[in-house]
């Protein structure tokens, strides 16, 4: 990665800003995956829980039902917004992953979905974790590995040699770093197609989560012959469904040990 982790994070924060208004419209996919990520809680009580990159408050009506106190975190101030605007009396903050606004050991449960995958230190976000979570407390996360987007990736490389989208890291890097911080970890692989009309869809699906971001994007017009060859090239993998987009999923429990 070519940018600097601080100008990279802020890069992805003004992404989030800009889809602030949007985000709810297109997060089926993300909705999916929290519901999947509450799930994996080893109890029906969170206790206090953070909600690391909550979002426009996707996730805080499913998080306040399970949670004794609730706390969103994000680093993108627009979706801070939006999520006030429709949870007034909850606690929201802003910050980063890498310096969570928060006292140490104050959280039963850390929820972080699909939000640290843009995090360009995650042995640092990992030690972060550690150490704003509970003895005997959980973190309950997921991030996209390598091969996400496998579809739009190879499109995309047959028209440029640019990066498209960031790049996604193997579960055992993922294991490793997390495992560095002090806890242990437990881990799912989940791989989920999601398909769409048209590839224009597919697209502003994308950018309306906010997830077009990478560190070197802007490099090329998007002309109109430049349009026809990624849609054609698309099409060439259409199914009776549509067309395919598939996200490769790692959902983790991480424990912090009670001795801490």
């Amino acid at each position: 990665m070519t940018t600097q982790p601080a100008q990279w994070l802020e890069q992805v924060a003004k992404r989030f800003d800009k889809a602030a208004t949007t985000y709810t419209q297109f997060n089926k996919t993300q909705h999916l995956f929290a519901q999947r990520l509450a799930q994996r809680a080893h109890s029906q009580s969170l206790g206090v829980c953070l909600d690391l990159g909550c979002g426009p408050g996707s996730e805080t009506p499913l998080l306040l039902q399970q949670s004794s106190r609730y706390v969103g975190v994000d680093p993108a101030l627009g979706m801070l917004t939006q999520a006030a605007k429709l949870y007034s009396q909850v606690e929201f903050k802003q910050g980063s992953a890498e310096s969570i606004p928060v006292r140490d050991a104050e959280f039963d449960t850390v929820f972080a979905n699909f939000s640290l995958q843009w995090c360009p230190d995650l042995c640092k976000v990992a030690h972060e974790l550690f150490r704003v979570t509970k003895a005997s407390g959980h973190v309950l996360m997921n991030t996209l590995l390598e091969g996400t987007f496998a579809e739009l990736i190879e499109v995309y490389a047959r028209v440029d040699r640019h990066q498209h989208t960031i790049a996604y890291a193997s579960p055992a890097t993922v294991q490793a770093q997390l495992q560095q911080a002090g806890f242990m970890v437990e881990t799912d692989e989940v791989v989920y197609t999601e398909y769409f009309d048209t590839f224009e869809t597919l697209l502003r699906h994308i950018k309306g989560v906010g997830a077009s971001q990478t560190p070197q994007q802007g490099r090329g017009l998007m002309t109109p012959t430049r349009w026809r060859q990624l849609n054609d090239a698309y099409e060439e993998k259409r199914t009776e469904k549509g067309l395919p987009l598939t996200w490769k999923v790692l959902e983790i429990t991480l424990t912090k040990s009670k001795l801490y």
